[in-house]
């Protein structure tokens, strides 16, 4: 293999697997599952659950926990806007771990990405809603 694909395959091991350690829990590629959210809440470690889905389905109900902030900021929303935050949930976002949250992941994956792309440490919950309702047993 020469040089070029050396750092070509090195380039792309960087871009789509990502190792990262948040309290003490190791997460891959920018997601944590609902057990590592779970531990995450239970240290306390600073986290910010932000909702990502639109404001009808967030009205319905969404991952609430005594240890975390929870804030409904709409994907779409947060694309179409200079900045992906309002200023108040900015400022909840400061030093925290934001945790991108929808009904399967998928939005929350690329909330996350475009998160990080304005400088904020955000991970996306594998699975979203519909997984941690299955894992703590919580009607649907």
């Amino acid at each position: 293999m020469s040089n070029k694909s050396n750092r070509s395959a090195l380039y792309l091991a960087k871009q789509y697997s990502v190792t990262i350690v948040v309290g003490g829990i190791t997460l891959q590629n920018h997601t944590l599952t609902t057990i590592q959210l779970s531990e995450l809440l239970k240290k306390k470690v600073p986290v910010l659950l932000l909702d990502v889905r639109d404001v009808e389905k967030f009205i319905t109900g969404s991952l609430v926990h005594e240890n975390a902030s929870t804030r409904n900021v709409p994907y779409l929303l947060m694309k179409e806007q200079d900045k992906p935050l309002d200023e108040e949930t900015e400022k909840l976002a400061q030093n925290v771990q934001i945790v991108t949250v929808c009904t399967t992941g998928n939005k929350a994956q690329k909330a996350a990405a475009l998160l990080r792309e304005h400088g904020f440490h955000a991970n996306a919950l594998e699975g979203g809603l519909t997984a941690w309702k299955e894992q703590s047993n919580e009607p649907k």
